[in-house]
C-alpha cells in the first residue's frame, strides 16, 4: 500500500532520481571523453545520440504504459493481472525493438548522407550508430522491468542496476575508445560499442533479480504461456499515445539541433554542451514524473480522487524543492560546470550564460512534469498526445523562426525552452481542472 506522505514519497523517488544521477555522470563521462577525439567526433557523438534516444523513446512510452497499468493492477490488488502486464511488455519491447534496428540499419546512410551538412559529421554518426542501434533491444527489456519496479513502489534495485551499468560502461569507455585494459582501441565506434555492452549487461542483472529476489513477495514473476490478445490491445491502447509523445518530443529536439548545425559548429558545440548539462535537471523531475504516475494510477485504481489530488500537491511541493537542489549550479555557478566538458574558452563563456537562461526554464518544467504526468496517469494518454503534440508545434514553429529565418544569437534561440514548458503546463492545468469538475461522476457513476 502507498502512504501519501513526503517521507513514502521520497522513498519511492530518491532511488529513481539516483538512477538518473548515475547515467547522467555516465553521459557526461562519455561527452568529456568523446570530447578527446575532436570536435567532429563530439558532435557526430552527440547528434547520433539524439537519433537514437527519438526510437528509445518509443520504448520508453511502452514503459510508462507499462508503469501505468501494473500501478493501476496494484491499487486493485491484482497481482497475478500485473504479471500478466509484464509478461506481454516483454513481447511488445523485443517486437519493437527489432523493428527499430531494421528502420535505423535502412536510415542511417539515408539521412547522413542526405540531411548532415557536414560530411565529416555525418560519417562519424553513421559509424557511431552501427554499433549504437543494438542497444535498443536491451534497453527495451530494461524500460519494462524498471517500470515494475516503479509502479509497486519498490525501486531500490535501480540505484543498484545503474551503479552497475555506470562502472561497466565507464571502464568500457576507457578501455575501447583509448585501447586501454588488454582491449582494442576504437576511437568513437567504442564509445557506441561501450554503451551497448553495458546495457546488454544491465538487463541480465535486471532480469536476473526479478527472477530470483525474495523482495518481491506476492509479486513473483512467472511466465505466462498464453497471451491474450485482449491485454496486447489494453497495453498498446494505453502507451501508444505516450510513444508517439515521447517519440516527438526528442524527434522534435533532433531537429531542432540540425537546425543549429546548419547554422554553425560553435553554435552546435554550445548546444550540445548545454543540453548535456541540461539533464542534470532531468534527475529530480524524472523522479517525481515517474513517482507520481505511481501514485495517481495507483489511486484511480482505488478510485480515491482525494488522495490523489493529496498526491499531486505534494510531488509539486517536492518537484521544486528538489530541483533546486539539484540544479542550482546553473544559476549560482555555471562556468563551473561548462568546464567539466568543454576547455574552449569561448565555448565556456557562451554556453554558462545559456545555462543561466534555461535555469528558468527547467522550474518551469519542474512543475510542469507532475502536471503532464498526472494526466497520463489517470489513463487518459491520448488526450496527454494531444497536449504534446500542439507543444510540440508551437515550439517548432518558433524554432524554425528564430533559427533559419531571423537566425538570432545563440543565447536567444534557447528562450524555446519556455515556449515549449509554458504551453504544456497551460495545456494541462485546463485539461486537469476540468477533468476535476467531472471527477466524482466518474468515479461514481
Amino acid at each position: 500500500m502507498l502512504k501519501v506522505d513526503k517521507k513514502s514519497i521520497i522513498q519511492i523517488a530518491i532511488p529513481i532520481m539516483l538512477g538518473t544521477f548515475i547515467q547522467n555522470i555516465v553521459m557526461i563521462t562519455d561527452a568529456i571523453l568523446v570530447n578527446k577525439l575532436g570536435t567532429v567526433a563530439f558532435d557526430a557523438a552527440n547528434n547520433a545520440g539524439l537519433l537514437y534516444l527519438v526510437f528509445f523513446m518509443l520504448n520508453k512510452g511502452l514503459g510508462d504504459g507499462t508503469q501505468i497499468q501494473i500501478a493501476n493492477e496494484f491499487g486493485k490488488n491484482k497481482p497475478f493481472a500485473i504479471n500478466r502486464t509484464l509478461n506481454h511488455s516483454f513481447v511488445i519491447q523485443m517486437t519493437l525493438s527489432i523493428v527499430f534496428i531494421g528502420i535505423l540499419f535502412l536510415l542511417i546512410p539515408l539521412f547522413t548522407q542526405n540531411f548532415v551538412a557536414n560530411k565529416p559529421i555525418g560519417e562519424a554518426m553513421e559509424t557511431f550508430l552501427n554499433y549504437r542501434m543494438y542497444g535498443l533491444i536491451f534497453a527495451g527489456i530494461q524500460v519494462s522491468i524498471m517500470s515494475f519496479f516503479i509502479g509497486i513502489g519498490k525501486t531500490k534495485i535501480i540505484i543498484y542496476a545503474s551503479l552497475f551499468l555506470a562502472v561497466l560502461n565507464i571502464f568500457l569507455d576507457f578501455g575501447l575508445i583509448f585501447g586501454r585494459f588488454g582491449l582494442p582501441e576504437m576511437g568513437l565506434a567504442g564509445a557506441a560499442l561501450a554503451s551497448t555492452i553495458s546495457e546488454a549487461a544491465t538487463c541480465l542483472l535486471l532480469f536476473y533479480y526479478l527472477i530470483k529476489s525474495k523482495h518481491l513477495k506476492g509479486f513473483e514473476f512467472t511466465w505466462v504461456k498464453q497471451f491474450e490478445s485482449s491485454r496486447f490491445k489494453q497495453l498498446i491502447k494505453l502507451s501508444y499515445p505516450l510513444m508517439i509523445g515521447g517519440f516527438l518530443s526528442i524527434a522534435v529536439w533532433f531537429v531542432f539541433f540540425s537546425m543549429i548545425e546548419q547554422g554553425s559548429a560553435f553554435n552546435l558545440e554550445v548546444s550540445h554542451v548545454v543540453r548535456n548539462l541540461f539533464f542534470i535537471s532531468f534527475i529530480p523531475i524524472f523522479g517525481f514524473g515517474a513517482t507520481t504516475r505511481t501514485y495517481v494510477s495507483y489511486f484511480h485504481g482505488k478510485k480515491n480522487p482525494i488522495q490523489i489530488k493529496k498526491s499531486i500537491k505534494q510531488m509539486l511541493i517536492l518537484s521544486v524543492v528538489f530541483y533546486l537542489l539539484f540544479f542550482h549550479g546553473a544559476i549560482l555557478y555555471p562556468h563551473l560546470l561548462v568546464r567539466l566538458i568543454s576547455d574552449n574558452p569561448l565555448v565556456i563563456e557562451k554556453s554558462a550564460e545559456i545555462l543561466q537562461l534555461v535555469f528558468g526554464s527547467m522550474l518551469i518544467f519542474s512543475v510542469v512534469a507532475i502536471l503532464y504526468n498526472s494526466v497520463s496517469a489517470l489513463g487518459k494518454t491520448f488526450h496527454a498526445m494531444l497536449i504534446e503534440i500542439v507543444s510540440i508545434l508551437i515550439y517548432l514553429i518558433f524554432s524554425y523562426q528564430v533559427i533559419l529565418v531571423y537566425q538570432w544569437d545563440i543565447f536567444y534561440i534557447w528562450t524555446v525552452e519556455y515556449i515549449y514548458f509554458l504551453v504544456t503546463g497551460i495545456l494541462s492545468v485546463i485539461y486537469l481542472w476540468h477533468y476535476y469538475k467531472k471527477m466524482n461522476r466518474y468515479y461514481y457513476e
